[in-house]
C-alpha cells in the first residue's frame, strides 16, 4: 500500500527576505558569469536531481519547472525578449549560487530549499511558464506531415504568427495580474 499526505507551510516575510536576498546575489552572478555556464549548472542539477535515487518526488515535480525555464531560454523558435530572459537567467543563476540554506548532500531534504525557490520561480513566472508551453504544444502539432517540403516552407511562419499571439497574450496577462517576489 503507498502513502502519501501534504505538507504545507507558510513563508513569512523573513523568509521570502531570505529568497529575496539570494535572487537578488545571482542576479550580480549574471552579469560575472557566462549564460553557457548558468545554463550548464542547472542543467547539470537537473540531471543531479533525476539521477538520485533518494529525491522526493517534490523535487523531482519542481525540477520540471526549473528545466521548462532553461528550454525557454535556449529555443531559438521562442524568442524570448530581452526583459524576461534576464530575468528568467538571473533566477536560474540563483542554482548555481553556492549559498545554499540546506545542503544538497543531505538526504530527502537538502534539496528542500532549492524545491521552495523553484515553486516561487513558477509562481513569478506563471504567465512566461504558459505562453512557453502552449507554444511548444503548438509546434509539436504545427504541422500534419513536417518531412514534407510545403511543411518545412510554411512552419517558420507559422511559428513566428503563433508566438506573436502568445507574447501579446503573456504581456495582457501579466498586465491585469503584476506580481513579483523580488
Amino acid at each position: 500500500m503507498s502513502q502519501s499526505f501534504k505538507i504545507s507551510f507558510r513563508l513569512d516575510e523573513g523568509d521570502i527576505a531570505y529568497f529575496r536576498k539570494l535572487f537578488r546575489s545571482s542576479r550580480k552572478l549574471v552579469s560575472d558569469q557566462d549564460v553557457a555556464e548558468i545554463l550548464s549548472a542547472v542543467q547539470t542539477l537537473i540531471e543531479k536531481v533525476r539521477k538520485s535515487k533518494r529525491t522526493p518526488s517534490f523535487v523531482g515535480e519542481a525540477v520540471a519547472v526549473l528545466e521548462d525555464l532553461k528550454q525557454m531560454l535556449e529555443d531559438a523558435d521562442y524568442e524570448l525578449p530581452k526583459g524576461p530572459r534576464n530575468e528568467i537567467l538571473a533566477a536560474l543563476a540563483y542554482f548555481v549560487n553556492p549559498e545554499d540554506l540546506i545542503p544538497d548532500q543531505i538526504p530527502a531534504l537538502g534539496f528542500l530549499d532549492d524545491a521552495i525557490m523553484m515553486k516561487m520561480l513558477e509562481h513569478e513566472f506563471k504567465q512566461e511558464l504558459w505562453g512557453y508551453r502552449q507554444f511548444r504544444r503548438f509546434r509539436r502539432g504545427a504541422e500534419q506531415r513536417p518531412w514534407t517540403s510545403v511543411a518545412r516552407q510554411r512552419l517558420p511562419q507559422r511559428l513566428t504568427d503563433y508566438r506573436k499571439r502568445i507574447r501579446a497574450e503573456v504581456d495582457r496577462k501579466k498586465k491585469e495580474r503584476p506580481f513579483s517576489w523580488w
